[in-house]
Order: C-alpha cells, then sequence, then structure tokens
C-alpha cells in the first residue's frame, strides 16, 4: 500500500519472521520478506545456548532511503531461542527533501523464550531523517537482549549533519510494568548533545538483570568509549547507554558488551559472528 505524504510517495513494507522450537532446537517456521527485506539462512553455534539459532537481517536496496515506511514483526513461541543480527550496518540514506524513513521492529518473545536482537547500527548520512521504533511483548519468563546504535556520516566531508533522529523503544508483558524510551535529536545538535563523540548506543536486558553489572565493566575497560548503566528492578531491565569516539569503538563496544552479558545469564562466551 502508498500514501501521499507532502510531495513525496511512502513505500510501506511488511516483513515478518516466525521462530518455534521443535524438541528442543529452534527453527524459522514461518518467513514473509519482501523488498527490500531479505536473511541468510539460520545456523548455530557450539558455544550458544541450548537449540539456539541465529539468522542475518539483510538488505537487497542498499539502505534506507527518505520514502521508506519499514516494519518487520519478529515472533518466538514458548522456548525458542535466537540470536538475530544483521549483516552490516544500515546507511540511511539523505533524505533529499522527502518526509524520511520509518523503521518500525516488533519483537514478540513468548512464555520462556530468548531473543537477542542486535543489529549494527545505523550511519546517519548527511541530510538523512529516521524514525525508529522497537517494540518488545514478553511472554511469563521471557527474556530479550537488544541493542541500538547510531553514528552520523558527511561522507563529502563539508560538516552537513543528517536532519533529524526520532527514537523509539518500548517493553510490555503480562504483569510487567511498561518500559518506554524515547528521543528526538537534530543532527546539528548531535555533537553538542554527545560532549564531541560522533557515536552512540544502548544494549538492554529484560528479564534478567544480572547482565547489567558486567555489560558496564566491559564498557568500562574499552578505550574510546564513555557509558553508564540505569538498572530498573520494577522493570526488570538492566540498560548500559555508551557514546564511542568513531565506528571502530562503537563495533567492539556493540560485540564486547553483549559477550559479557551473554557470559553472565549462560556462563558461556559467545563465538564472534562473522560479518
Amino acid at each position: 500500500m502508498t500514501v501521499m505524504h507532502a510531495s513525496s510517495l511512502v513505500r510501506s513494507v511488511r516483513g515478518s519472521l516466525g521462530f518455534a522450537s521443535v524438541a528442543g532446537r529452534t527453527h524459522l517456521m514461518r518467513q514473509h520478506m519482501p523488498h527490500p527485506f531479505h536473511i541468510t539462512r539460520p545456523f548455530r553455534h557450539g558455544c550458544d545456548p541450548q537449540g539456539m539459532v541465529t539468522l542475518y537481517l539483510q538488505s537487497s536496496s542498499g539502505g534506507i532511503y527518505g520514502d521508506d515506511d519499514l516494519d518487520l514483526s519478529v515472533r518466538l513461541e514458548p522456548g525458542a531461542a535466537v540470536h538475530l543480527t544483521t549483516q552490516a550496518s544500515t546507511v540511511v540514506h539523505d533524505a533529499r527533501g522527502r518526509v524520511g524513513a520509518c523503521q518500525t521492529v516488533t519483537l514478540d518473545v513468548g512464555a520462556d523464550g530468548v531473543l537477542e536482537y542486535l543489529p549494527d547500527p545505523a550511519i546517519m548520512m548527511a541530510g538523512s531523517r529516521l524514525k525508529s521504533r522497537i517494540h518488545a511483548r514478553l511472554a511469563d519468563g521471557a527474556k530479550i537482549m537488544l541493542a541500538d546504535a547510531q553514528l552520523c556520516h558527511d561522507p563529502q566531508g563539508s560538516g552537513r549533519p543528517f536532519d533529524t533522529l526520532e527514537g523509539e523503544v518500548s517493553i510490555t508483558g503480562s504483569g510487567r510494568a511498561p518500559f518506554l524510551d524515547r528521543f528526538e535529536l537534530q543532527g546539528a545538535d548531535w555533537l553538542t548533545r554527545t560532549g564531541g563523540y560522533r557515536c552512540a548506543g544502548m544494549m538492554l536486558v529484560a528479564g534478567d538483570m544480572r547482565a547489567g553489572p558486567a555489560m558496564l565493566e566491559a564498557a568500562d575497560a574499552l578505550p574510546g568509549v564513555y557509558a553508564g548503566l540505569s538498572s530498573l528492578s520494577d522493570r526488570d531491565i538492566a540498560l548500559v547507554r555508551f557514546l564511542a569516539e568513531d565506528g571502530v569503538a562503537l563495533s567492539r563496544a556493540l560485540k564486547t558488551i553483549w559477550a559479557a552479558a551473554r557470559h553472565a545469564l549462560t556462563g558461556q562466551t559467545p563465538a564472534a559472528r562473522r560479518k
């Protein structure tokens, strides 16, 4: 379906994935991935929790454009365990006067399910506009680890910032106090708001707060990274926010904090994902 916004034609695309545990092993059971969504085949790592499957999200369009409205729904049936990541960072292109891109991800985790949703950072190109929304719903006993990160990039080196960035992360579930994190930022204010850091991110664990101190300790040990921990015991959430000097430091922080969280929760150190 397409709708008109101002002078721009908004392209709405809806994708979906469904996972289920069969005899203790999680399998991809359903997929609807129209262009620009794409995925790899599922695969497994010996160091992962029992039955966990890894899947890479890909794009067949080369990034997100100023008239994209992308919606991805991910459903885990009870007991399923999934590591969901991207093959690379997502380039958010110059909106060129269009309304700007919107990306919505809905994550439904069934009872006792485990989801690691760890996309690589969004690269906010000069002139880009992005609304990013991540909505997670957790059933009883479910756990989720999710990352959200951005970096700004001016390929011409002219000092032109991205236009706007709006972010929202919400977590709900039965018997759970709702969590909502929301921000809106103008690109011209980015460096002032971050104290000169060009990259920012967060790593959140809901359903098990044991990962919090380990995530902060891992972040504090990294050069070029400034981090802080929020522990929300009434929501069973541990959240680390961090700033990084550049894309290399940002990528290192995401991988290191994830590995620390995984080890704190399972006692296992995960194998690196090749990208």
